[in-house]
């Protein structure tokens, strides 16, 4: 390939990253900082430095009464896409979690925050929705379903549990920008950016081997970008996905702020903690800056309504998007650093 063939294909393969986090890797074992500003009376929690032990760190004694419960609502994050123990069905219209609320992987960070609360499965409930955008998560806790773009889930549950949860963690609102570009991307290429899709939506790109980058040249090689094609990608990738992100930035504000105001009335007594954004593909032109600025609308946010704000740009992801095993540890250590008494 020419060195401008070349740069091209590393831009698509970093799109195609990217996609991964809409439409997870469920295999058969399948810095992004904010600007500094000045204290505010919303409990912040900074993120903390990584090292080689946090992946084997022992959990500490549990320390929480029994009838304490704790619910997280999300996307594939949440839910521990790419871990071992995820628990899901292939049904008609995506995917069956059900059998995730309770039954999820103990390393996602979930499990680590139920661990170290000392809370068994009935009191830490696990609500991860692979493929939801933050609408969809509004969806469900105004009703307990959604059916909107990617994501299709009834749960006539989820609102009786938040309504008797004490703590409530909410990440969500990295696929609200995610899932338009994987439209604008395919519309560039006449839909042939999918072929890079498969590698991925089987797995095989959670670790980086010498099968994985052949696979990945395979796909490239196989999509047969006409030239229009490349240039047309080219450009999106260059210019369109900073013009995407800033047109979804103020809907997933608002549907975040509306998710708040509906956690706040349904449950007035509970500790809201909203988790702040990695960045999956730093590569990616533009992405950085957009969970920058997200970042910081989230954080003021947090401040407006009262409740908490977590911090988690060092998250640590495998080659999918995905938190490693270790970056999980890292999103529940932050969690517990803000659960009050």
């Amino acid at each position: 390939m020419t060195m401008k063939t070349k740069r091209i294909a590393s831009l698509l393969l970093s799109a195609a990253l990217l996609l991964s986090l809409a439409v997870p890797a469920f295999a058969e074992n399948p810095t992004t900082e904010e600007t500094a500003e000045p204290e505010t009376a919303v409990q912040e929690v900074e993120p903390e430095a990584l090292t080689e032990e946090d992946a084997v760190v022992p959990v500490a004694e549990p320390t929480a009464k029994k009838e304490y419960t704790y619910v997280a609502i999300g996307d594939s994050v949440t839910a521990g896409v790419g871990l071992s123990g995820l628990q899901y069905k292939l049904v008609q219209n995506g995917f069956d979690m059900s059998g995730n609320y309770k039954g999820y992987d103990g390393q996602c960070f979930v499990g680590y925050v139920a661990d170290q609360l000392g809370l068994n499965r009935d009191h830490a409930i696990n609500y991860g929705m692979p493929a939801a955008m933050s609408g969809n998560i509004l969806d469900l806790v105004k009703t307990g379903s959604t059916a909107a773009n990617a994501a299709y889930y009834t749960v006539p549950q989820m609102r009786e549990d938040l309504a008797n949860a004490d703590l409530i963690t909410v990440l969500i609102g990295s696929n609200d920008t995610v899932i338009r570009l994987m439209g604008a991307l395919g519309k560039a290429t006449n839909g042939k950016s999918t072929a890079i899709l498969y590698p991925l939506l089987t797995g095989t790109m959670r670790e980086l081997n010498k099968q994985t980058l052949e696979k990945i040249k395979n796909s490239l090689q196989y999509m047969n970008l006409t030239t229009e094609e490349w240039k047309a990608a080219l450009e999106f990738l260059d210019t369109g996905v900073e013009e995407i992100c800033s047109q979804t930035r103020a809907e997933t504000l608002s549907n975040l702020e509306q998710i708040v105001q509906e956690l706040q009335a349904l449950n007035p007594d509970a500790q809201i903690v909203l988790l702040g954004y990695y960045n999956p593909l730093p590569v990616l032109p533009g992405y950085s800056s957009h969970f920058c600025k997200l970042n910081r609308d989230v954080k003021a946010l947090a401040q407006q309504y009262g409740v908490d704000y977590v911090s988690i740009p060092l998250t640590l992801t495998a080659n999918d998007g995905h938190p490693t095993i270790a970056g999980h540890r890292y999103i529940a250590r932050q969690i517990l650093k803000a659960v009050k008494d």
